[in-house]
């Protein structure tokens, strides 16, 4: 049992840690003026959970000897850069609105 409360919470982190910048970027916007900043996360985070997903499966298919590394790696990585493009989108969005 115990194992599995932790299991569930590493995932736990991992979703949040794969979620909250865009959330983050999303509630930057929403403050500056973005009224539908909010509004295509749902899609986001869906896309940033496959794309993680699979460089996961890819990073263990090529048989790298450390899961927990690029596990972390992967989400880090999809996170950080999601949270760029969806930032730079909303503000390209947004500018082109104007």
């Amino acid at each position: 049992m115990p194992r599995l409360i932790l299991a569930l919470l590493v995932l736990a982190v991992l979703f949040c840690l794969l979620c909250g910048p865009v959330a983050y970027v999303a509630l930057r916007l929403w403050r500056r003026g973005d009224l539908g900043a909010f509004r295509p996360l749902r899609g986001v985070w869906i896309t940033q959970v496959a794309l993680a997903c699979a460089l996961v499966f890819a990073a263990d298919s090529l048989g790298l000897h450390n899961p927990i590394g690029y596990v972390v790696a992967s989400v880090f990585a999809v996170s950080l850069g999601g949270a760029a493009l969806y930032g730079i989108w909303r503000l390209v969005v947004r500018a082109g609105a104007h």
